[in-house]
């Protein structure tokens, strides 16, 4: 991944996890355990762990699957959000379901990874356009399904020790915070 992407992924995540519920910070903190994964089914576990890694794939670092992204998902879902919230999920990855049955007749799973990513784009600029068309009418949309698994993604890849330490630059004791300092060619960027 190129020094801008992991940039724009940091900057994302840092002002994206803002909107995130206060018990995302404190579950985060908690020993990952795989049996509390009991909030999707194997079908929408799959997906989940799909489009995690089409958000954020695996290059020369780590990718979300790499990262425990998909677990961390399912139990911040789960353990975090509200039943609003939570439906906006579930409805999403059902609606994506459709949608790529109608455009491709097959699963996104079938899709290539390049299938996968321009599917996904053209689905958020749909999204985006009817939640503009929504405030234009004088509606007050609510958070579409891509937006809050985006910022989830990159909340839960930032948050993890495998995002930290391989594919963002964790020194535990960096020393004096110099806002504007230049990155050195190759040097990874700073993880939180």
């Amino acid at each position: 991944m190129e020094r801008r992407e992991m940039l724009k992924i940091m900057a994302a995540s840092i002002g994206g996890s803002v909107a995130l519920p206060e018990s995302v910070f404190a579950k985060m903190g908690e020993p990952f355990d795989p049996s509390e994964l009991t909030f999707f089914r194997p079908g929408q576990r799959a997906q989940v762990a799909m489009i995690a890694e089409a958000i954020i794939p695996k290059t020369d670092t780590p990718g979300a699957i790499d990262a425990g992204v998909p677990g961390w998902i399912e139990v911040i879902v789960k353990d975090c959000l509200d039943p609003e919230d939570q439906q906006i999920i579930l409805d999403g990855l059902s609606d994506l379901m459709r949608r790529c049955q109608k455009q491709h007749g097959k699963d996104i799973g079938q899709l290539s990874g390049d299938e996968q990513v321009a599917f996904l784009t053209k689905m958020n600029q749909e999204t985006q356009t009817e939640k503009r068309n929504a405030q234009k009418a004088g509606k007050n949309p609510r958070r579409t399904f891509l937006d809050q698994f985006k910022e989830l993604t990159k909340f839960c890849y930032a948050s993890s020790e495998v995002g930290a330490t391989e594919a963002f630059e964790f020194v535990f004791v960096p020393g004096q915070w110099i806002a504007s300092k230049p990155l050195e060619p190759g040097q990874k960027v700073w993880a939180m």
